[in-house]
């Protein structure tokens, strides 16, 4: 009896112990643009020991993160990180996308609504408006008065991380300074104004960025041909975009209270450079390296002032990117550049041969087709038997290896494979009538001349890395599949606040127990 005493007194105190554990004072995101996983041992022995070396080595590394949907785009890999769902739910199934109603493209946080705070331009006429679901911080925010901030070099990168409730966002405009939108602020504040008179766009490109024996890029050329947005084109992206994380720390005093604050960061550059070069390259390589140098820096910040006890912080990946096909070919492995215009020209003309004239197909986009519906019904044809008739069209092409119709993904639930990849970035409103994959390492002949891009199903895209790390942080790593849409979860349950709204991811329990 005393042994059943003891046992129910020692559950009650673990218990009473996990709901009095104080939560962090300081949530911060941290979204590498288009790093793969295997950047992380692929660098390593370049890493310095208080980058990305010392979150692994002090915090939890997930090294099978999956995103468990295609487009593997910015936009969309941005929403499911922060609402702990897929574009089928959150409906930001695109960085752009062919809208069926206007027969015009949306861009996923464009705002007409809006007015560009900071600038002349339109660049900030920006909202998450299009995001159809809450992130993590807009159920925070719901009964917690601390601040949310997202920053990026690009507007979808600070925006949709920052959620509904955010209390701020800034990005980098064409003229290459932070800007935000009036769906946050009406005006600047004074210290955000200080950084864009200080001109340290220019102090960054106003040399040479050169690796001894391997490249040399002349920066006052870049400047003059390209303007000051060039920056973004450089590791100096990053380390701009870093020294403002570090302002913004001090100036909104973030975990500095007893209520959460969250800061939100995505790097670009590192897009930017591996769409331009590759990941073969030279460049990237010492982006990285330069990118680790900019981490260490922030994390030091962040233990000087909020604390390692008192952070939680994490940092994924949106998406990661195929090898450039040529150098696939050069090993012999198969790959290839895949012209779409041809596969839609040949489509356009197989139904007008088989159905009489008309414009058959609306648009081609995201690997979508989008057919016309009305002249469908005008012919007395039946949509779904078009959808497939398509579809099957389509895979006599020389690169695809899947088509998808939407009554398929309408009708089925699929689990654990290709299509249901297809399926979670599927939405039934926003998406087309037939969805195209192509083979493996196969990319838009657009890349033929130079340079890569991303948005498969297969793992040089979807596979990124995970790393938790702060005070509460068991150290560790797991290697069973896990997917981005977990993260919102693990950090509502740390927190103790509500899933988002529309989540359909789990909490990790590695870090929340």
């Amino acid at each position: 009896m005393k042994k059943l005493i003891t046992a129910a007194l020692l559950n009650c105190l673990i218990v009473t112990l996990s709901f009095s554990q104080e939560k962090p004072k300081l949530v911060v995101g941290i979204v590498v643009d288009q790093m793969r996983y295997d950047y992380i041992y692929r660098f390593w022995d370049d890493f310095g020991d208080e980058g990305f070396k010392k979150l692994i080595n002090e915090g939890h590394f997930f090294r099978n993160c999956q995103f468990g949907y295609v487009p593997t785009y910015t936009g969309p890999g941005h929403a499911s990180i922060y609402t702990g769902t897929t574009p089928s739910v959150h409906g930001i199934i695109a960085n752009d996308w062919y809208d069926k109603k206007s027969e015009s493209f949306l861009y996923c946080t464009g705002d007409d609504a809006m007015y560009s705070v900071g600038t002349d331009s339109a660049d900030g006429k920006m909202s998450p408006h299009l995001m159809l679901t809450t992130t993590f911080s807009d159920e925070l925010k719901l009964f917690n008065n601390g601040k949310v901030i997202g920053i990026s070099l690009k507007d979808r990168g600070a925006i949709l991380p920052a959620g509904h409730s955010g209390d701020a966002a800034y990005w980098m405009d064409e003229n290459g300074n932070w800007i935000s939108s009036s769906y946050y602020m009406n005006e600047l504040p004074d210290w955000i104004k200080e950084e864009n008179t200080k001109d340290n766009v220019s102090k960054y490109l106003g040399g040479i960025w050169k690796v001894k024996n391997e490249f040399t890029h002349n920066l006052d050329t870049l400047l003059k041909i390209n303007g000051r947005a060039s920056i973004k084109n450089t590791p100096f992206g990053n380390t701009i975009l870093n020294d403002l994380a570090i302002r913004i720390l001090k100036e909104e005093k973030l975990g500095g209270k007893k209520t959460t604050d969250c800061l939100f960061i995505s790097y670009s550059s590192t897009d930017y450079i591996g769409h331009q070069y590759g990941p073969h390259a030279p460049e990237l390589v010492d982006t990285y390296i330069r990118l680790d140098k900019d981490i260490a820096q922030l994390l030091k910040t962040i233990d000087n002032k909020v604390g390692f006890e008192n952070v939680l912080l994490f940092l994924t990946a949106d998406h990661g990117v195929v090898s450039e096909p040529k150098e696939l070919m050069e090993r012999k492995i198969p790959a290839g550049y895949f012209e779409s215009t041809v596969m839609i020209n040949g489509l356009k003309l197989h139904l007008s041969q088989n159905f009489g004239e008309g414009e058959w197909v609306k648009n081609y986009s995201n690997n979508q087709v989008f057919l016309n519906h009305n002249l469908i019904v005008e012919k007395g044809l039946e949509l779904n038997k078009m959808q497939q008739l398509c579809a099957d069209f389509l895979l006599t092409f020389v690169g695809v290896k899947n088509t998808f119709t939407a009554k398929k993904m309408h009708e089925n639930e699929y689990q654990n494979s290709f299509h249901s990849l297809i399926q979670n970035g599927y939405n039934q409103k926003r998406s087309g009538d037939v969805m195209v994959a192509l083979q493996t390492g196969w990319i838009s002949k657009y890349w033929e001349n130079g340079g890569t891009t991303h948005g498969s199903s297969y793992s040089y895209d979807t596979h990124v890395p995970l790393i938790f790390w702060g005070g509460n942080i068991k150290q560790g790593k797991t290697d069973r599949k896990i997917y981005i849409k977990d993260i919102a979860p693990t950090i509502s349950t740390i927190l103790g606040t509500a899933y988002p709204n529309g989540c359909t991811g789990n909490p990790l329990p590695e870090v929340t127990e």
